[in-house]
């Protein structure tokens, strides 16, 4: 289970009380009680038997000077016999001043409980002569029985007065700082947690008292603060729903607006695309119908000269006016055929947006053709260098689209300002894809606007022919319907170069939305 950090950091404080008093209480009580116990221990056993010893040996000393001088025994025996009374005397001693033994006892081995003892020995005088000498030996078995009972009896008093002043003080800490700690530190873990409602112990009036109430402050501001701040916190999102309304109405607006300036772009291009069928049909309808007057008056000039006398040189010129004629109406009414044709394929493709097979070279010229109005009208020239055979399975209406927004792009943007300019068509056949690069000479793009020529309504040009939505469509077209990429490559006076990669096989789309004006407008043609 894991602790919480409050009790976590009270068991840390309880320990290191606990090490605080053990360090200033016991461990000086048990240093001090041991030099205590060992200094008792060393009195008893040394100074206190030496000191019998020597009482025991001056009284021999003494008690012996008459016997030795009276060369009797008997005198010293009873003196001898009050000292072996005390069964430390191991061994008494007398001897003559030519060492000669006068008295002697020994106590037998088993009588004696150690062999550690003390041997004393003193010279006999009289009249400050040497008579003679005796020797003692006193065992100090008694006085370590006697020191060790002592040893043990103030270690237990010592252990007992540390158990009892331990446990006195873990008490009183206990009671007086670890138990309102651990209160307190409950009630800050409640408030942390968020609980303002929490309640505060009211403790003895001391350190933690004081701790206690300010404790109670702090939870009483807080929780006016914190009501105060949901106050707050409601109003503002009451003002942020109400902003999110506001803008979410704008952002529908304004995606109302890009849809009609999208709509504007299509009809733009519309519009550029009957220009280009009007511009293209103008010219061999006008030489057909020229060359159909001319025959008219032909025949009129053959009916009056029929009144008047056909010859035969006028009836020749006649039929090989009307032969050189109607070559030129069969072959200007032939290329009109095959614009109207050409034109209302593009014109399908863009308003199907059908997927089928066709030829990459041939989508390319058909929407050149469409454009050449606008090019004629310019010094600039677009070349075409795509192979032959390239044949995909995609969207020729979308990737017409495509093409005809960059061309338009350049005319917009790449050649400001230029007295000529070329731009490139060229493709190359990838494995499954093909990579269709469009390629100008113009001014190039500035690199702080590399990055975003691609965002909808950008435009250096607003105003001026641009709306900033072309290269915009270029990009969800290639990426999407189409199932390509486009990378843009340009430097400032060197030109510009989109390079699209398509595959062959476009991914599996649902048919686009079919533009019903453009249809019913195309249909005509």
């Amino acid at each position: 289970m894991t602790q919480t950090p409050g009790r976590t950091h009270g068991h840390r404080l309880q320990r290191y009380l606990a090490i605080v008093v053990f360090l200033s209480i016991a461990l000086p009580a048990v240093i001090s009680g041991s030099v205590l116990i060992w200094q008792n221990y060393q009195r008893t056993l040394e100074q206190d038997s030496l000191a019998t010893a020597n009482n025991y040996i001056d009284l021999l000393q003494g008690g012996m000077s008459v016997p030795l001088w009276n060369v009797s025994p008997e005198l010293g025996r009873p003196l001898m016999d009050s000292i072996l009374v005390d069964t430390a005397v191991v061994a008494i001693r007398v001897v003559t001043d030519r060492d000669e033994p006068f008295l002697e006892y020994v106590r037998a081995p088993n009588d004696s409980v150690a062999s550690d003892h003390i041997i004393l020995k003193r010279n006999v005088l009289h009249s400050r002569e040497r008579i003679g000498s005796v020797e003692l030996h006193y065992s100090l078995a008694a006085a370590q029985a006697r020191a060790a009972g002592e040893t043990r009896l103030l270690a237990i008093i010592i252990f007992v007065q540390l158990v009892v002043s331990l446990v006195t003080i873990s008490w009183m800490l206990h009671r007086k700082v670890l138990s309102p700690l651990k209160k307190l530190s409950v009630a800050a873990a409640g408030i942390a947690k968020g609980d303002l409602k929490t309640n505060i112990p009211k403790l003895a009036d001391d350190e933690f008292g004081a701790l206690s109430q300010q404790l109670e402050i702090m939870r009483q501001e807080l929780d006016n603060n914190f009501s105060e701040l949901e106050k707050r916190v409601d109003k503002r999102t009451l003002e942020l729903r109400v902003t999110n309304e506001a803008l979410q109405g704008t952002l529908d607006r304004l995606q109302q607006a890009q849809e009609h300036l999208i709509q504007s772009e299509k009809l733009a291009a519309l519009g550029s695309l009957v220009a280009g069928v009007a511009h293209e049909l103008n010219t061999p309808i006008g030489n057909g119908l020229t060359v159909a007057t001319a025959m008219c008056e032909s025949c009129d000039s053959i009916k009056r000269e029929m009144q008047s006398g056909l010859t035969r040189s006028s009836l020749e010129k006649f039929l090989r006016e009307m032969d050189e004629g109607s070559q030129l109406v069969w072959r200007n009414l032939e290329k009109s055929a095959e614009l109207v044709s050409s034109f209302k394929q593009v014109a399908m493709d863009r308003t199907s947006a059908q997927r089928r097979n066709f030829d990459l070279l041939s989508i390319l010229q058909e929407t050149r053709l469409t454009l050449s109005p606008a090019f004629k009208r310019t010094p600039y020239v677009v070349d075409i260098q795509v192979p032959e055979n390239v044949i995909l399975d995609s969207y020729p209406g979308p990737l017409g689209q495509v093409v005809t927004n960059l061309l338009n792009n350049t005319l917009v943007h790449a050649f400001d300002g230029r007295e000529s300019g070329r731009v490139v068509m060229r493709a190359e056949k990838q494995d499954d894809k093909v990579e269709l690069v469009i390629e100008d000479d113009g001014v190039g793009i500035p690199d702080a606007n590399k990055g975003k020529i691609f965002d909808p309504f950008f435009t250096t040009k607003l105003g001026a022919g641009g709306n900033g939505l072309g290269l915009h469509i270029v990009h969800n077209i290639v990426t999407g319907i189409l199932g390509g990429e486009i990378r843009l490559w340009s430097q400032v006076g060197e030109g510009t170069r989109f390079i699209l990669t398509l595959p062959l096989c476009a991914p599996e789309e649902g048919a686009q939305e079919q533009d019903q004006s453009k249809s019913e407008l195309l249909a005509t043609i």
